[in-house]
């Protein structure tokens, strides 16, 4: 009988093992199997030989976990601690939509940034450690094939940052307080290749501007407002450590439309930046004063 043999994913991704998919043919003369082991004895009297079968099994067989994944702070206490590890890999954009921003920033902020330089940051929560096979599994996923040199664990763009010149790097990214739908679809894929230890991953895009002189902190936003939206996005200050949030959602705000009319609404469509147009302040102004009849309309 021949055994299979063991092929790491990283090794079978990588074509270096296919060729030990084949059964062997110099085998032992004891083989394992999961739930017992064949052994051969001497035979007997002419060509007969006796096989005994023995059970190798546990009594209550369990999940066996690699111990390698397996950090010395989780086996002391017998808790998993998140923790976020950081990918890097340019560029976030081509060079002619890195132009095309360019041009539209110095026109609409400041003619004193003279430069743009784009990244993106893998950001990867692990309940547990990983191997090193499974540390190169999950750089193979997130690397492009062709331009293995462009992805790293160090950010790009501060390489650049350090050689002197006037700059600033502005990051944005997912809000924390839900899971986007690319952090499942790349969950789902890692679980796929035996990365059960991650359990999100989020992009965030990073922009380095060099500048002739600093920036004002209004012109920074405003940058910031071109490059994500403010619903669903929010700005990076530092690198995130913790996908945890202590955001405390506000409470409910109401909107007196019978007292003060379509002029409430106008005012916490401001306030809020609701982006009603005109057919939307006339739609809503109508519902609630004409058919619902309400004193007030409640808006988180």
């Amino acid at each position: 009988m021949a055994a299979a043999c063991e092929v790491t994913v990283a090794d079978f991704l990588k074509g270096t093992s296919r060729k030990t998919l084949f059964l062997q043919k110099n085998l032992p003369k004891r083989t394992q199997r999961l739930w017992g082991s064949v052994q051969n004895q001497k035979p007997m009297t002419g060509s007969r030989r006796r096989i005994s079968l023995r059970c190798c099994a546990q009594a209550n067989p369990g999940a066996v976990i690699p111990m390698s994944l397996v950090d010395d702070n989780s086996r002391s206490n017998g808790k998993t601690a998140d923790l976020v590890l950081h990918f890097y890999r340019i560029p976030l954009i081509q060079d002619n939509a890195t132009a095309e921003l360019l041009r539209s920033i110095q026109t609409r902020i400041s003619d004193q940034i003279v430069g743009l330089r784009t990244e993106q940051c893998f950001n990867i929560r692990i309940e547990s450690g990983l191997s090193a096979e499974m540390l190169g599994v999950l750089r193979w996923l997130l690397q492009e094939t062709y331009e293995p040199e462009n992805f790293g664990p160090d950010s790009f763009l501060e390489k650049k940052q350090q050689e002197g010149l006037n700059s600033v790097i502005i990051e944005v990214g997912p809000r924390l307080s839900f899971t986007t739908a690319w952090s499942a679809n790349a969950v789902s894929i890692c679980q796929v290749c035996g990365l059960s230890a991650v359990t999100r991953v989020e992009r965030s895009r990073r922009y380095l501007l060099y500048l002739k002189s600093p920036l004002m902190d209004h012109q920074i936003n405003e940058f910031s407002q071109m490059v994500h939206d403010r619903m669903s996005e929010c700005v990076y200050s530092h690198r995130l450590t913790s996908f945890e949030t202590s955001v405390v959602p506000e409470e409910v705000q109401y909107v007196p439309l019978m007292e003060k009319g379509r002029k409430a609404l106008e005012e916490i469509n401001e306030k809020m930046g609701l982006a009603f147009d005109e057919q939307d302040l006339q739609y809503y102004t109508r519902l609630f004063m004409e058919d619902i009849k309400r004193s007030n309309c409640g808006a988180v």
